[in-house]
Formats: C-alpha cells, structure tokens, sequence
C-alpha cells in the first residue's frame, strides 16, 4: 500500500466518525462495547499474528526489550492523556471546562504517531513476500477500529470542554493524521536510506505491540459493578477475536 492509501485509509474513518459525532451523543455503555470488540482484536492479532513476526530471525531479547518499552511507553502517555485511549470521558469542573486539556490532546497524539511508525512498508520484517500485504492491513484495520471509538470520545471531551465546532474538526483532523504522519516519517528513514532501517522498522513494531498489549488488556479487564462482566460485553470481545482469527 503507498502512503497516500494508508494516509486515506487511516484518517478517513477517523474524520467521519468524529465530524457525525459532532452532532450526535452516544451513551459510554454503547461506546465501551465497541471499545470491548476492538480491544479483542488488536490483543489476538498481537498475539497469534504480530508477535510471531516480529520474533521471527530476530534477537528474541531486544524485540522482547522494546516490547516492554512500548508497554511502559503507553502508562507513560496515559499519565497525561487520562485514559482517552480506552475511551475514557472522565468528569470535570466548571473551571477545568474553560480550556482545553492540552495534556490529553497530546498524550492522545503521541500514542497515534507512535503506532503509524511499522505500518509504512512493516512487511519487510517477515521473510515471505506473500505476509507483507497480510500484515500491513492487520495493522492498519486493528488501528483504524481501535481510533474509531476513540474519536467518539475525543469529540465528547472537547465539546464538555466548550470548545467550537471548527476547533474540534481541527484537533480531530490533527489527531486523525498522526497515524498517517507515523507513516510519512518511517518512509523519509527509508527514502534517506537511514542506517539498518529494517532493525528500526522491527522495533518500532516491537513498541507498537507493546502498546497494543496495555491498550487492549486494559479495556478487556476492566470489569463493571462486583467486578463482573456483562454479557454483552463478553460477545463483544468474542466477536473481536473471530474477526481476527478470519482476516490472519
């Protein structure tokens, strides 16, 4: 896939999802059902597809080393972005409504780019030529649902924050190319023809599935009141892991 396909098929989604939010309100039950489905399917794509790969003819070491960086990366992130990633639309004051929360923004933003970065050619980690198209899309799918309930809760908090209609496009758009712009700057290092690319390339997947494993083992344990799963709930991630059992 060139990078003006990723970019479209990346950020489209995210853009539509959000500008038909602008207008319309979705209950955080609804929204964690979708976040449940798409939680499933980044964990079992990570573990039956993505982690293979990327051990595949590697140092098992360094690959499991920035693994765990992506991992603790991620809490990092979250320590600023309050958990936005997981679809969270925390309360707040009158007082912390009359700006925005540019931590968040931020933190929401990093953890975007940071997963755009292995998409841009990532089938050059695996030794088979037929794989490359296979893992590409399994990153870009998994990443495009995993942002769509995402910039549902993205358009929430900013319009709690009594931000405009044209501010919240903007920051949208913004958090929309992140991913894409994770792409554009993988494809510059191999344009340039940057020192052991392909080392870089399978770490920074490394990192991506780091965070893949926290965002999505955080969204699927969280349980509701008595610490109990619904059943809704459990058919969503049920429903995750088949569709990514069928499309690896």
């Amino acid at each position: 896939m060139n990078l003006g396909l990723l970019t479209l098929y990346l950020a489209l989604p995210v853009l539509i999802t959000g500008a038909v939010f602008l207008s319309l309100k979705i209950q955080a039950k609804n929204l964690r059902f979708l976040l449940a489905f798409s939680a499933a399917y980044l964990f079992a794509i990570s573990v039956t597809h993505l982690l293979p790969e990327c051990y595949e003819n590697s140092n098992y070491k360094l690959v499991g080393l920035f693994i765990l960086i992506g991992f603790f990366i991620q809490i990092v992130i979250e320590f600023f972005s309050a958990g936005i990633e997981h679809g969270h639309i925390h309360a707040h004051s009158d007082s912390c409504k009359k700006h925005l929360p540019f931590g968040m923004i931020t933190g929401l933003y990093l953890h975007s780019l940071l997963e755009g970065l292995p998409i841009y050619q990532s089938g050059i980690i695996v030794s088979h030529s037929n794989t490359l198209l296979s893992t590409q899309q399994s990153l870009v799918f998994g990443i495009t649902i995993h942002n769509i309930p995402i910039a549902i809760a993205f358009v929430t908090l900013l319009l709690e924050h009594k931000a405009s209609k044209l501010k919240t496009i903007l920051l949208l758009l913004g958090f929309a190319l992140m991913a894409p712009l994770g792409c554009l700057i993988s494809y510059v290092l191999n344009s340039i023809g940057v020192n052991n690319y392909d080392g870089f390339l399978k770490l920074s997947f490394g990192v991506v599935i780091g965070i893949f494993l926290h965002i999505s083992t955080a969204i699927m344990f969280e349980t509701g009141e008595n610490h109990r799963y619904n059943l809704a709930k459990i058919m969503s991630m049920i429903a995750g892991v088949f569709l990514a059992a069928l499309i690896s």
